[in-house]
């Protein structure tokens, strides 16, 4: 089941996030620019962004999550901000079914297109956006020194 997050599952999400950033970064991201569970609490249990939206799956207990927003420096542009799916779930259609609804709650948010941005050197999360109609359209930028890549996606298809 997806639903919309609250702060009850504040830290259920920062032990999810940090489990994925350790199974699918770990050739990717240094030690010590790796996302922590006092991080991460931070920012789930803080104020939610305006324009953000926030959903988990749950199946007795969060799996994944997925969240959405506006881009500041694109107004009208939808962005997904980041879906990660609990490592031991990976392959179970959690992703898909997380990435599904985020482009539908962009859509009704009334965005035409979206973007997002993905590690360069994660050929598995490119794979799977690429398969899902996301392109990458020539933004760089790089995330505590790790390269990262923009991709769009038109949401009218």
């Amino acid at each position: 089941m997806i639903r919309p997050a609250s702060r009850d599952d504040a830290r259920a999400l920062a032990e999810l996030e940090v489990r994925a950033w350790r199974w699918a970064y770990a050739d990717i991201v240094p030690e010590d620019a790796m996302i922590t569970v006092a991080e991460r609490l931070e920012r789930w249990g803080g104020e939610p962004l305006e324009g953000t939206a926030v959903h988990v799956a749950d199946s007795a207990r969060v799996v994944g999550v997925v969240q959405t927003g506006v881009r500041e420096d694109e107004p009208g542009v939808g962005a997904l901000r980041g879906l990660y799916v609990e490592p031991a779930a990976q392959g179970a259609g959690v992703g898909s079914a997380l990435h599904d609804h985020a482009l539908t709650t962009l859509r009704t948010a009334g965005h035409a297109e979206a973007t997002l941005w993905v590690f360069t050197a994660n050929g598995h999360a490119r794979e799977f956006y690429a398969g899902r109609g996301w392109r990458p359209d020539g933004g760089r930028s790089t995330w505590r020194g790790v390269p990262e890549l923009r991709y769009r996606r038109d949401l009218a298809c």
